[in-house]
């Protein structure tokens, strides 16, 4: 029999945690997947993100160092090279030697820093949001940053995944947002460059980010309904719709 207050899970009976009590970082992985508000509710009281942050930072860094190895940068950077008219087509060969140097360096600073830099940038877009639509008192930005880090560990599977098709698959020129099996862009590839990236974009693990996010605003920042789906909302811009407008 279960000790008293024990609850059960995937994993056997266990005790409940301590009140106030930080969630660890195993904690966290499990929880966005199978408890996602049990974990946001606990966050709200002691927000955490430090080990999601180093969790997702080195999935980035494996899926980089691996596409930079195996990528054939040629094909990759000739064809925009080719769609540029202001650069001549006898600097093409000394662009692409270029890049290709830089790919790898540039890759693992971005790797290493850059996601704790976009999550900076957008906990703050939710804070300032969490000003607005609280329904009580208005969040910290420590707890605007844990939202946004924990809840991104849903695309953690992602990244895992990048990383197999990386290792196995004849790259071509084709980037880490063209690989995964679970983006539109997959399958079915369009002819303008924009479109492409909108199909690479809508990504089942982009949709499920914004439905995590949408939950850690809800019970972490203890936003309204409203303010919930505004974060949400302005997620989708980031990742589907910044893609589409800026691709080249």
């Amino acid at each position: 029999m279960s000790a008293p207050g024990a609850s059960e899970s995937l994993y056997g009976s266990e005790p409940p945690p301590v009140p106030g009590q930080a969630p660890g970082l195993l904690e966290q992985v499990v929880g966005v997947f199978t408890e996602p508000v049990a974990l946001f509710k606990r966050l709200a009281v002691t927000p955490v993100w430090a080990g999601a942050l180093a969790l997702l930072s080195a999935a980035n860094l494996v899926v980089t160092v691996i596409w930079a190895k195996r990528v054939d940068m040629d094909a990759m950077i000739r064809p925009m090279l080719e769609r540029n008219p202001r650069i001549r087509p006898e600097d093409y060969d000394r662009i692409i030697e270029m890049q290709g140097k830089f790919t790898l360096p540039f890759g693992i600073l971005f790797a290493i820093i850059g996601l704790g830099v976009v999550c900076l940038i957008t906990a703050l877009l939710y804070w300032l949001v969490g000003k607005w639509t609280a329904e009580d008192q208005p969040p910290s930005y420590r707890h605007a940053y844990a939202a946004t880090v924990v809840s991104s560990l849903v695309s953690l599977p992602k990244a895992l995944l990048l990383a197999v098709v990386c290792a196995l698959r004849n790259l071509g020129g084709a980037r880490p947002d063209a690989l995964s099996p679970t983006a539109l862009g997959f399958y079915v590839v369009p002819e303008g460059i924009k479109l492409q990236a909108l199909f690479n974009s809508l990504d089942l693990f982009n949709f499920a980010a914004m439905v995590m996010l949408f939950l850690a605003a809800r019970h972490t920042l203890r936003l309204k309904v409203s303010g919930a789906a505004l974060c949400a909302a302005l997620l989708a811009v980031l990742m589907i719709g910044l893609p589409a407008l800026f691709a080249r």
